[in-house]
């Protein structure tokens, strides 16, 4: 993946909003959201995410009953190729109850958790890459791609929250639309204690 300014851009724009639900106007872009507090810890937020694998079953493409997969999957989706996030400071976030967390925004393109899809190719690292993509850091990219590696504009360090987005319960068989429907209300909230920082997450 490369990082995308524009995508950035994007992602900087909605986080200035501090709502604690997925952008409805983000059109074919996916979506990771995170909260945390005191500070921002962007390696943190990858971690909690890549955490979510531990749930998930490749062959069957499913998810544990009551856990959350959807973050890890759009990270790991072999076809997203951009990525741009942005974060803001926000005394309150309309959705949750707590105040004073950075709430963390990162949108993909193309993107991920399309229904009925896998998010990548089970095999050896870069044993399928398709033609014009080269073998770089065990990651099939783009032999034409200039891009510089992921290299966000700013890193800042952790009490944290995440959502994903559920599966769309639509009968709609396209391959083409990614799984859509974000929570309009919290169904639950559940609180881990970690050193020093307070882990939330969204339960669907």
């Amino acid at each position: 993946q490369s990082w995308d300014t524009e995508l950035e851009a994007f992602a900087q724009a909605y986080a200035e909003k501090c709502i604690w639900d997925h952008n409805k106007d983000r059109g074919r872009r996916g979506e990771n959201l995170f909260a945390m507090a005191p500070t921002l810890d962007l390696e943190f937020a990858v971690e909690d995410w890549n955490g979510e694998e531990k749930y998930y079953n490749l062959t069957s493409s499913t998810c544990v009953p009551g856990q959350m997969c959807g973050h890890y999957t759009q990270v790991v989706w072999a076809s997203t190729h951009q990525i741009g996030c942005g974060a803001k400071f926000c005394e309150k976030i309309s959705g949750i109850e707590t105040e004073d967390m950075y709430l963390l925004v990162c949108n993909y393109y193309p993107p991920g958790n399309m229904k009925g899809r896998k998010p990548y190719k089970e095999g050896p690292s870069c044993s399928q890459c398709p033609e014009g993509r080269v073998c770089v850091n065990s990651l099939c990219v783009s032999s034409l791609s200039r891009s510089s590696p992921l290299t966000p504009g700013f890193l800042l360090p952790a009490g944290a929250l995440d959502t994903e987005e559920p599966e769309t319960n639509s009968d709609q068989t396209s391959m083409d639309q990614p799984m859509a429907g974000a929570p309009s209300t919290c169904l639950g909230l559940s609180f881990f204690l970690l050193p020093s920082v307070i882990l939330v997450g969204l339960l669907l």
